[in-house]
């Protein structure tokens, strides 16, 4: 979980930094005001291409999707 949580970090703090502790980045929803709808699909790519899976648009579009947290479930799940 601490190389899945280090990668989506470093990535979003590319993109916009990110000033929040541990929990408060597990529960935040990126979606809300970090990535528009073209940076959504290259961090979907760069998660893909990191970790060797595919996410299905079920996954994309499910309330876990939405959060550090849930997306480091899904992604610990097609691992």
């Amino acid at each position: 979980m601490q190389e899945i949580k280090k990668f989506l970090r470093e990535y979003l703090n590319e993109v916009k930094p990110l000033s929040l502790s541990d929990e408060d980045f597990l529960n935040y929803r990126y979606l809300d005001n970090h990535l528009d709808s073209f940076g959504i699909i290259q961090f979907i790519m760069a998660i893909e291409e990191k970790f060797n899976i595919i996410l299905s648009s079920e996954d994309t579009e499910s309330e876990e999707f939405r959060t550090i947290k849930g997306l480091i479930e899904i992604i610990k799940s097609k691992l």
